[in-house]
């Protein structure tokens, strides 16, 4: 055997090694968010039955909360089904961790701003331009989706939440 086919050789024995460690601690992190989110939904799911009554509302004050509970058991759920069942392509498996942790990074940026401008120019404005960040750092580069996607959003909240469920959000002291 020449030396280059021994060195190629032990490269992919060792990626594989590497490989199959790093597809077992993705599954173990699926699962154990997965069973994380269940438990922390059932557990706020049971805490709205004791919310009071309120005779003229038509959905009643837990509506809402239990159905983000059932959410995060549903997606919990999927997390656990994907975790053992799921097989992992390269990519997935950290060949690309360095973007990973770039966009990463931007994204918790993004929110520190909007958490911190948000009080100043309101909850919508600040909702889309926050919104407009995340997918262009998403690679996503199309005007009418970077437009669009956090337009339709800030109205859907509108019309859901000011006007159906009179809900009132952050205006911003700026147009106060």
């Amino acid at each position: 055997m020449k030396v280059g086919t021994i060195r190629s050789l032990f490269f992919t024995l060792s990626w594989k090694k590497s490989h199959s460690w790093v597809v077992t601690k993705l599954k173990i992190a699926n699962i154990a968010s997965g069973i994380v989110s269940i438990v922390i939904g059932g557990f706020f799911y049971f805490l709205t039955f004791g919310f009071p009554e309120i005779e003229t509302d038509l959905l009643g004050p837990d509506f809402l909360p239990r159905l983000y509970c059932f959410l995060l058991i549903f997606f919990g759920l999927i997390l656990v089904i994907q975790g053992v069942i799921k097989k992992y392509s390269d990519e997935e498996t950290g060949i690309q961790r360095s973007k990973t942790i770039g966009y990463a990074l931007s994204s918790m940026a993004i929110v520190f701003l909007y958490i911190i401008i948000l009080p100043y120019i309101g909850f919508y404005i600040s909702t889309v331009l926050a919104m407009s960040a995340l997918l262009y750092f998403s690679k996503i580069r199309k005007p009418l989706v970077l437009v669009g996607v956090p337009l339709g959003v800030a109205l859907f909240i509108f019309i859901v939440f000011e006007k159906l469920l009179k809900v009132q959000v952050p205006m911003g002291s700026l147009f106060l």
